[in-house]
């Protein structure tokens, strides 16, 4: 039996359920992270006297950090481990996004932002790499999407907290909530060990087996030492991985694009439509809430359907959404059509984030889930400033015309290009 096969042969214990409930905690704050800057945008722009396309650089900003460090932090694990990495990205994200609290001007918050945006785009890849990589197959695809469920407590927590916060005590004190995951270090430091699997293809049996010991797994027997693997990016686009690589870039541009484009300005639309701040934060609010059950709702249905009918689904009820949306007049419909776009994007993002490590060999799992989270940061540098442009020149049907366009487009590559992967182990999946 070898190493991996120890994994797959396991029980789920409260080993499994710890490791899931710390990656939550540093992925709710890591969304925080993301999405503060929605909620502050409009007092910002308002003490600061800026354009919409000003605001629109802030968020731009953070997704230059979010594609260099999604790649390099995804090729980084591959190289020094999944752990060292995820320290490295929580320590990033949560320092430089509290220190935009001090920020004295629209330059001094970019390059802040910048910062952060290396820790935000690294932990994703990496952390549901990790994870994948010790839940056994029959429940990996749930635990992957719970672990990306809990963005939308992040997102929610800040939305709340922004409308409580805010209006009493000023922009600044948002930010400092940020600080309060640094101590997430040492919660994965007692209770998160390295990835076996990686382990296993460096080489480094002894300390592999260290682990299966100390939290019992099944005991592997004849497990003989092998040769370090090589990384090479060449092989994302070789013959056995080029479909899988340019399905998964194409599905992560467009959920990435549609998300990000949303949401960051959502906020900022409501008051370009007239609504107060306090309603449209009230609204953002509302909103944000129904991206809890369409994550939970993928969570449960991922491993009975498949990846593939879920993504495909949920991206085309999104793109609907979206399009109605872009229509709507009234605050139910606002809220309605929001609300079903909520739900269906983020269930998408559940089953994207369990999705995509499945479809790369351990050596490279964490550059190919890095290289397509990269991917995605170019839509997130593209969207703010093509939002901006677009609302304030065309307006907000157009912009919401664009998002269907996409959703629908990543339903499509998906439904023709993707294979399944329900119920397989990762080293069956990477044969083909």
């Amino acid at each position: 039996m070898s190493l991996h096969e120890s994994l797959e042969r396991a029980e789920i214990t409260l080993f499994h359920y710890r490791f899931l409930g710390v990656s939550c905690l540093a992925w709710a704050f890591n969304a925080i992270s993301v999405m503060i800057i929605s909620f502050v945008a409009p007092s910002v722009r308002s003490e600061w006297n800026l354009s919409l396309p000003s605001i629109g650089m802030l968020a731009t900003v953070y997704y230059v950090g979010m594609l260099i460090g999604a790649s390099g932090c995804g090729y980084l694990s591959d190289h020094v481990g999944r752990k060292l990495t995820v320290q490295a990205t929580i320590i990033s994200y949560s320092l430089f996004t509290g220190l935009c609290a001090f920020a004295w001007d629209l330059n001094s918050m970019m390059i802040l932002r910048f910062l952060g945006g290396l820790g935000t785009g690294g932990l994703m890849p990496v952390l549901s790499s990790w994870m994948s990589e010790y839940i056994p197959a029959r429940r990996r695809g749930t635990f992957v999407a719970v672990l990306e469920s809990s963005w939308s407590f992040g997102a929610l927590l800040i939305s709340a907290l922004s409308f409580v916060i805010l209006p009493a005590y000023g922009w600044r004190s948002v930010f400092l909530v940020a600080f309060a995951s640094l101590s997430f270090l040492i919660l994965v430091q007692k209770y998160m060990p390295e990835s076996i699997r990686y382990l296993e293809v460096k080489g480094k049996v002894q300390q592999a087996k260290d682990i299966i010991r100390r939290y019992r797994f099944p005991e592997p027997s004849g497990v003989a030492a092998t040769s370090p693997s090589r990384v090479s990016l060449t092989e994302l686009l070789s013959r056995n991985l080029r479909r899988r690589t340019v399905m998964l870039w194409i599905l992560w541009f467009c959920i990435a694009y549609t998300y990000h484009g949303i949401f960051v300005w959502l906020p900022t639309v409501l008051s370009e439509q007239g609504f107060t701040l306090v309603k449209a934060l009230w609204f953002t609010l509302m909103i944000t809430s129904l991206q809890i059950p369409g994550y939970l709702s993928a969570a449960l249905l991922i491993d009975y359907l498949g990846r593939k009918p879920i993504l495909t689904a949920y991206m085309t009820i999104a793109g609907l959404a979206s399009y109605l949306f872009g229509t709507a007049k009234s605050e139910i419909s606002i809220i309605a059509f929001g609300g079903a776009i909520s739900f269906f994007n983020l269930g998408a993002w559940a089953v994207t984030y369990a999705y995509t490590p499945e479809l790369y060999p351990t050596r490279i799992r964490g550059t190919g889930a890095g290289i397509a989270g990269a991917v995605g940061r170019i839509a997130g540098i593209i969207t703010p400033i093509a939002t901006a442009f677009i609302v304030s020149s065309m307006g907000v049907f157009q912009a919401f015309l664009g998002f269907f366009v996409a959703h629908f487009l990543a339903a499509a590559v998906v439904a023709i290009f993707g294979i399944e992967t329900k119920g397989k182990i990762l080293e069956e999946i990477s044969k083909g």
